[in-house]
């Protein structure tokens, strides 16, 4: 259900994203416009996103557990009072320096490109007010085992940026997009309201918890950890501002295309499997924590390898056939393939790190994914540097899915030494199925292609996903792929 509702939001992210592309190209303007969120994207991933998400769902579910309703609404006033505390305090300081904070942020910015920013800043710092309050219920909900809302709460958002490009843009320019996204973002609250109504959501004008200290405790190493995942996505503006006009935006469309298969396939079954992990965790239950994280980390991998795979040999025919129109044209094209096909292999590894450092937050321990992912920002950071001259924003791409590939390896081995085996053998079987089904899907889409050189992005692009998918899974199936097997009986399941 999760990544039914995922998918829908992406295919819509597309629709938005061409509508973006189609009003602003990959523009200065545009550039401006991602430079804006950086800040307060930060800060609500620190303050109300995922930091408090894995802080506040094992803590919430073991409330539930014990049919403590009181205390968990309790609970969840005084967290929503202090993040809001927080942000509006932190924003204000932000907007108040705009100016400075997009001058660090981007220091190959200047003039008028720098001012846009900054008064972008301010818009999008109204918008991360709701969205802390809208987290936190998201992570609420989810602790109740309730996904419906929280999953379709993003189309709300996606919605709303696509009406800014489409209806407000022509007249508002690049402010329209923003304001856009803010109605997008009420709307995102708004649609979660009916899950606080069926739980007897209740609020109190409170502070104090007794779990509210242990709380914080929690969050500390996860704050830590998420503002080293913070300094990672500021990258990509930090040295893109370096390089000429409409590199960021080429960049981001390449990271929204790899988010599209990555969010279905690794953000929703870790949200899906998230909640389950920490109820086997705070039972202590080491059998059931190996081998949920191990199917879910298999079945993931399963369709994570074929999905980059198919970005590497596709991802220029699609790109086109999505984007290229109006301001963006052939060479933004070929601009934003060179930042994809880096991403085929950071596909893989973002996926399979949406699980896999889920497995340490469901047994709250913050710290270890934290230094883990001080070693993934060192490797981003050092070869986006250094190759940044020869690949220009490709770098940035691939240092990006490096750096996520060096925490997954990491996390495994000590997750493996910690829990006597997460994935072993079978993961390994299942890993070399994929890669060489998916090798074979590859080859067969190149032949296809081969034998069509002049048909356009619809026929190779599609007629491509087709070939693909049908030789992944009839490969897959051949190789006696357990987790194509599943997937049938998986989806029904759920259903």
């Amino acid at each position: 259900m999760v990544a039914s509702f995922f998918a829908a939001d992406k295919l819509l992210g597309v629709v938005r994203d061409a509508a973006i592309g189609h009003a602003f190209g990959a523009s200065a303007a545009l550039d401006a416009y991602y430079a804006a969120f950086e800040l307060p994207d930060g800060l609500f991933t620190v303050v109300a996103g995922s930091a408090m998400a894995t802080a506040l769902i094992p803590v919430l579910s073991a409330r539930i557990v014990r049919g403590e309703r009181e205390a968990v609404w309790r609970l969840v006033s005084a967290v929503v009072n202090l993040a809001l505390l927080c942000v509006m305090a932190m924003s204000a300081v932000a907007a108040i320096f705009a100016p400075q904070v997009i001058q660090a942020l981007a220091p190959g910015f200047r003039g008028e490109q720098a001012a846009l920013a900054a008064r972008l800043m301010r818009l999008v710092l109204l918008q991360t007010l709701v969205s802390s309050v809208s987290g936190i219920v998201m992570s609420v909900l989810q602790a109740h085992q309730h996904f419906l809302l929280p999953a379709a709460a993003p189309i709300s958002y996606t919605l709303g940026r696509i009406a800014g490009a489409l209806l407000l843009a022509p007249r508002w320019g690049i402010f329209g997009l923003a304001w856009g996204g803010l109605a997008g973002t009420v709307g995102h609250f708004l649609i979660q309201v009916p899950g606080l109504i069926r739980y007897r959501a209740r609020w109190w004008p409170t502070l104090r918890h007794p779990d509210l200290r242990p709380l914080l405790a929690l969050m500390g190493p996860r704050v830590l950890g998420l503002g080293v995942t913070y300094v990672n996505f500021v990258l990509p503006t930090f040295l893109g501002s370096r390089l000429p006009a409409g590199a960021i935006s080429a960049y981001e469309y390449g990271w929204r295309l790899m988010q599209f298969p990555e969010t279905i396939i690794g953000t929703a079954l870790g949200l899906a499997v998230f909640p389950t992990l920490a109820e086997l965790a705070n039972a202590d239950d080491r059998g059931g924590l190996r081998r949920v994280a191990s199917r879910a980390l298999r079945l993931v991998l399963a369709l994570a390898v074929p999905a980059g795979v198919g970005l590497l040999v596709l991802g220029r025919p699609l790109t086109a056939l999505l984007f290229q129109r109006g301001a963006f044209d052939a060479a933004t094209t070929d601009r934003v393939y060179a930042a994809l096909r880096f991403f085929a292999l950071g596909l893989v590894a973002h996926s399979a790190l949406e699980v896999v450092s889920r497995l340490f937050y469901a047994r709250r321990d913050m710290w270890t994914p934290f230094w883990v992912a001080l070693g993934g920002l060192a490797t981003n950071a050092g070869l986006g540097w250094l190759l940044l001259p020869t690949l220009a924003h490709g770098a940035i791409a691939l240092s990006n899915s490096l750096g996520a590939g060096v925490q997954v390896v990491v996390l495994l081995a000590v997750a493996q030494r910690r829990l006597g085996g997460v994935g072993g053998r079978a993961l390994t079987v299942s890993v070399a199925r994929a890669a060489l089904a998916s090798a074979l899907m590859g080859g067969a889409v190149m032949g296809f292609q081969g034998l069509l050189p002049g048909a356009g992005p619809l026929v190779t692009g599609v007629g491509g996903m087709a070939v693909g998918g049908a030789t992944y899974v009839l490969a897959a199936l051949l190789l006696g792929s357990e987790e194509i097997l599943e997937l049938p009986g998986l989806l029904r399941e759920r259903r």
